[in-house]
């Protein structure tokens, strides 16, 4: 029984401490597994959460060394909370509750266990953490070729170098995995001495099976998210395209057949022979990049109708390929005159007979020869005798050089060979006698525009016998012609030119009379010339200047048919024959059209207001062309005037700006005292030209004034313009600041404004302001020592820290020009203790006053109580003892300065005792 309470007993603090396990929080936060790629960083985190103090937290190393484990210290902080770290491979943590760092893994040898530790007063807490260390793959690739027993092999290498885990390497050919044939995959695996390994896979196929340009390697491995592929180019082969062509050249003589064996578009090189048992040919080889071409010499005459065959070897031919062509044989069958050609068919004769018309010229008897022979020789000859003078054989015709004669009759024979090949033929040619038939003329007339004419040409051509041609012509027109005669085959041919103008401003008819034994009546032809056209007529005017003087320019263009206008000018406005001919430039255009151009140039002063006419005459218009332009009547000059101040001289400066045509020196200053500088310049701006006269003088010479500026010219036109010069004044100079005034003890001089500043201050500023009307003003102030003050804008600045040095006299002048004011100041430096001071005698001051002003009302009050004597009694005694109580104090102030200061000074003191009493009041 006591066993089984005891049983029960434990049962029950077992279930309390896994109750107690389970509901404790969660002290560390950690990962303890960790993957590092080798040559890169990882991040080892551990984090206390509780809420002990901690004193000390760091990492260390597991080590086991003689199968003791011990422990390295990595980083962390020490009980006075100073970090320390004790390899370059850890970062610094980030506080003493989170040792989070972040580790350079540089070896394999950094795999292991890592400790987390926390230690406060209370408790210790640790966990670890286990590194695992990967490296991740290199991969490189390497193709070689070689040939083995006459077959091309290929061999590419893929190399994982470097990996840890191992890595796994397959291919892909085409896509898919390499088959076992013909591939071959040999793989092998090397292992380093710093923990990593290498995985050579080596992929082994004859180049004439694959037919993809490329193959790919495909590397796994744990540090990579994806299979890496690697693709290299490989050589293939590719099958070729052949052929067989034949071709016939000549050499030395004789006709060769070249036989070409052709190979394009295949890799490697195509292996080509003749398949001839023959002696060695002569044989070609031309080969480019594309196209592999062996040619071979055969002569025609021994393999005439011989089979010719060219044998193809390749790795990608299954078997031998094989192209045939065959040789044509040769055959001569004979010559015949060709078709067309007049015969005299005569079935009595055995020979062919050809006719020929007495008279033809340039006669043909072409021959065709019957057969396949490549060329062939052909010779001619006229009853046994050679050919006679003026036929010749041309190729395969007979020419018979100008007209057809009896002595061309006769029997022909012509021979054609080639090699053992011959054929002949013979013929007879007849002449027949020539008889005249009327032909009448083909009749054409044309009409042709050349250099501002119209030729108009009549034809009668191809007449038996020759026509007879006139002109006929409106009365009062003539032309000029001419006629040509030639001859052809029997037939005769006229034609007639005539020239007239090209066109005229009225109707002109012209015809040609052809007069034939053909013809019942003259056949007659006519021709209308076009009216002209108006020509088109162009005048323009410009201006221009030269030596002041404005002159006019008028350009005349005319373009018109030939022949050209003549222009003319006229000056003036009436219609009065007063017209001048000019020089004229006269240009064919392409399209036969003549320009007449003329300029005329005037003085625009000489002809203000009148017309310019150009008046153009030609055969196209019924009067005269007028253009008038009109030359603009002279306009007054525009005229302004102006003044201003100089900046780089004392001296005022008058302008006036004059500008129109043919200003010159035509205007001038009206001025009663004239005693500056004066220039006159003048320039041509657009189509005018301005004139600037300028007057430089100083202000007081003409302020106040008016000052007029006139304007002349050659034509009696006058004008002029009128400016007013301000007159300035400078009343005085104030001060801003609040000063005293202290007037000069004799009088009559100026007034000295008094100014207290505070000692040992920056930057005080004696504000001043320029009465008067001037526009702007210099102003500058100097101590009575000859000491200048900087001055900004209006204001005199003390930088400095002001003391006694800085007292004294200041006077401040303002000029513009020759106007000028003045004002002088007392500057007096006051420090805090004297400042108190004289607040103390400023209230003493009022306080006396006060006193006197009761005393003053009480001596009212008691005069109406009392007699007269009491009253004088009481009254004059206090004031007698106070006014002698004040003097005393001011004497004994000033008793160490001399006489004349002392005097002053009280003066001053006296001033101010006054003020203040006004002030209190």
């Amino acid at each position: 029984m006591g066993c089984s309470w005891l049983l029960i007993l434990g049962l029950v603090l077992n279930v309390a401490h896994c109750l107690e396990i389970l509901g404790e929080e969660k002290i560390l936060e950690i990962t303890h597994n960790v993957t590092g790629v080798l040559g890169e960083e990882v991040y080892l985190n551990c984090s206390y959460l509780g809420e002990s103090e901690i004193t000390t937290s760091q990492w260390k190393r597991q080590i086991i060394t003689n199968s003791k484990v011990k422990a390295r210290r990595l980083v962390g902080f020490n009980a006075d909370n100073m970090v320390f770290c004790n390899y370059d491979s850890f970062s610094l943590p980030y506080s003493r509750t989170n040792l989070t760092v972040k580790m350079m893994v540089s070896s394999v040898e950094a795999e292991g266990v890592y400790i987390c530790e926390f230690e406060s007063n209370e408790e210790d807490f640790s966990d670890s953490v286990t590194l695992t260390v990967v490296a991740r793959p290199d991969i490189q690739m390497l193709v070689n070729a070689k040939t083995i027993n006459g077959t091309h092999y290929q061999s590419v290498s893929c190399s994982a170098v470097g990996g840890r885990p191992a890595s796994q390497i397959s291919w892909l050919v085409n896509g898919d995995s390499p088959s076992d044939y013909p591939f071959n995959v040999v793989t092998k695996e090397t292992l380093h001495s710093n923990g990593t390994s290498t995985l050579n896979s080596i992929l082994h196929f004859p180049t004439h099976h694959l037919d993809e340009g490329s193959v790919t390697c495909v590397v796994k491995h744990p540090t990579l998210s994806h299979p890496k592929l690697t693709t290299v180019t490989v050589e293939t082969y590719v099958r070729p395209n052949v052929s067989i062509k034949a071709e016939m050249v000549q050499q030395g003589g004789s006709d060769v057949w070249v036989v070409s064996c052709i190979s394009s578009g295949g890799r490697p090189d195509t292996d080509i022979s003749l398949a001839l048992n023959t002696e060695e040919l002569e044989k070609e080889d031309d080969t480019d990049s594309q196209t592999q071409a062996i040619s071979y010499r055969l002569p025609a005459t021994v393999f005439e109708g011989h089979n010719v065959t060219c044998m193809f070897d390749h790795p990608k031919f299954t078997h031998r390929e094989s192209r045939l062509i065959i040789l044509p044989s040769f055959y001569l069958s004979g010559i015949q005159l060709s078709a067309g050609l007049p015969r005299n068919n005569d079935p009595d004769q055995a020979t062919e007979s050809l006719e020929l018309q007495e008279g033809k010229s340039d006669a043909v008897i072409s021959l065709e020869v019957i057969g396949n022979v490549p060329r062939y020789n052909i010779t001619c000859k006229k009853d046994d005798q050679p050919l006679p003078e003026g036929i010749e054989l041309v190729g395969s015709s007979l020419t018979i050089q100008g007209p057809v004669v009896h002595q061309h009759a006769g029997l022909y024979e012509c021979v054609t060979s080639y090699n053992r090949y011959k054929s002949t033929l013979q013929f007879n040619i007849t002449v027949k006698p020539h008889v005249l038939e009327l032909v009448p003329p083909m009749i054409r007339v044309d009409l042709q525009t050349e250099d501002g004419r119209s030729l108009i040409e009549c034809s009668a051509a191809d007449a038996v016998p020759a026509a007879n041609m006139s002109w006929l012509l409106p009365e009062g027109v003539s032309g000029v012609s001419w006629f040509n005669f030639t001859s052809h085959n029997g037939s005769h041919s006229v034609s007639g030119v005539l020239l007239l103008p090209a066109c005229s401003p009225w109707e002109l008819t012209a015809e040609c009379v052809i007069n034939h034994p053909a013809f019942e009546e003259p056949e007659n032809r006519s021709i209308t010339l076009p009216l002209c056209a108006r020509p088109n007529i162009t005048i323009n005017s410009s201006t221009e200047w030269r030596d002041g003087d404005e002159y006019t320019k008028v350009d005349c263009s005319v373009d018109s048919v030939a022949p050209a206008a003549t222009i003319t000018w006229h000056i003036g406005n009436s219609d009065s024959d007063n017209g001048t001919r000019q020089p004229m430039e006269i240009e064919v255009q392409a399209d036969g059209l003549v320009s007449a151009h003329s300029s005329v140039h005037i003085l625009s002063s000489s002809y203000s207001g009148q017309n310019l006419t150009c008046m153009v005459e030609h055969p196209s218009l019924e009067a005269p062309e007028k253009n008038t332009v009109h030359i603009p009547v002279n306009r007054s000059p525009l005229l302004s005037v102006s003044v201003s101040r100089q900046h780089d001289s004392p001296l005022w400066m008058a302008v006036c700006d004059c500008r129109g045509e043919g200003v010159r020196d035509n205007i001038a200053w009206v001025l009663e005292n004239a005693k500056g500088q004066m220039s006159l310049h003048s320039e041509y701006e657009e189509r005018a030209q301005k004139a600037r006269l300028t007057y430089q003088f100083p202000l007081d010479l003409h302020e106040g004034m008016d000052l007029t500026c006139v304007y002349q010219s050659e034509h009696g036109l006058t004008d002029s313009r009128t400016m007013h010069i301000p007159k300035y004044y400078i009343t005085s100079v104030r001060v801003l600041n609040h000063t005293m005034p202290l007037q000069n003890r004799y009088g009559g001089g100026p007034v000295t404004h008094r100014l207290t500043l505070k000692e040992n201050h920056h930057n005080q500023r004696v504000l001043l302001r320029v009465d008067g009307n001037v526009p702007e003003h210099n102003l500058s102030c100097q101590r009575s020592d000859g000491v200048f003050v900087k001055m900004v804008g209006d204001s005199m600045v003390f930088e400095s820290k002001l003391t006694e040095h800085n007292e004294g006299l200041y006077t401040c002048w303002a000029s513009f020009y020759h106007h000028t004011a003045t004002v002088n100041i007392r500057v007096d430096v006051m420090s805090d203790d004297k400042l108190f001071a004289l607040m103390a005698m400023i209230c003493l001051s009022s306080a006396s006053a006060i006193l006197l002003i009761l005393i003053v009302t009480l001596w009212a009050l008691c005069k109406k109580n009392c007699g007269t004597q009491c009253k004088r009694k009481e009254s004059s005694s206090p004031l007698t003892t106070l006014i002698q109580e004040h003097r005393s104090l001011e004497v004994k102030k000033l008793a160490a300065v001399t006489e004349k200061d002392s005097n002053e000074y009280a003066q001053l003191v006296s001033y101010a005792i006054v003020i203040d009493v006004k002030s209190t009041v």
